[in-house]
């Protein structure tokens, strides 16, 4: 599938969710409930179409698509506890779920938080650092203007997306692998 593809729906759950559920200005009850289950829906089947791939997903988009399960299960399941902390958590709650998949990545996988498989470990376990940290401040950032969806969560979203993105291109820069983690390049002619 082209990059490009990938880098136009990318957040297209958590937008979907956005636009449902704030249309009209603050949502009532239902319409969050809605709004969950339909993102939960469009989450899920991002995930069947972008988890199969040979890259790497963004761990901000499985944060994203995480955050929005949860959400839409505890509602499909009438798990209102979890709603409550979500209630509670806000925007925050998307960034701790960022955190945790962060951390989850950097730890237990070779393409770490910031999904680079093409340069050695050590600099994307740097990377990924450097994402986790700009996490963590977003996480600040949205606990500080609680409520104010657009500094509280899509701003630090955003620029966690730009940040990603130019550490992946530091990445291959730095490592000759290709933008983007694209399958490793063929040998030319004669070279193998």
């Amino acid at each position: 599938m082209p990059r490009w593809i990938f880098a136009l729906i990318q957040f297209l759950p958590l937008s979907l969710f956005a636009a449902y559920a704030f249309w009209n200005g603050a949502p009532e009850e239902a319409r969050w409930q809605r709004a969950f289950q339909l993102a939960s829906i469009a989450a899920l089947i991002q995930l069947a179409v972008v988890l199969p791939q040979p890259r790497p997903a963004s761990r901000l988009v499985l944060a994203a698509n995480l955050y929005l399960l949860l959400g839409g299960l505890a509602f499909f399941a009438h798990q209102w506890w979890f709603l409550q902390l979500y209630d509670a958590l806000r925007e925050s709650a998307i960034f701790i779920i960022m955190l945790a998949v962060g951390i989850t990545t950097t730890v237990g996988s070779r393409a770490g938080f910031v999904a680079s498989c093409t340069a050695p470990r050590a600099p994307v376990v740097r990377a990924s650092l450097w994402l986790l940290a700009a996490t963590a401040v977003a996480l600040v950032v949205s606990v500080r203007y609680r409520g104010d969806r657009y500094l509280a969560a899509v701003y630090p979203i955003i620029g966690l997306a730009v940040l990603q993105r130019i550490l992946v291109s530091r990445l291959a820069r730095q490592y000759g692998a290709a933008a983007n983690n694209s399958s490793k390049p063929t040998p030319l002619r004669g070279t193998a």
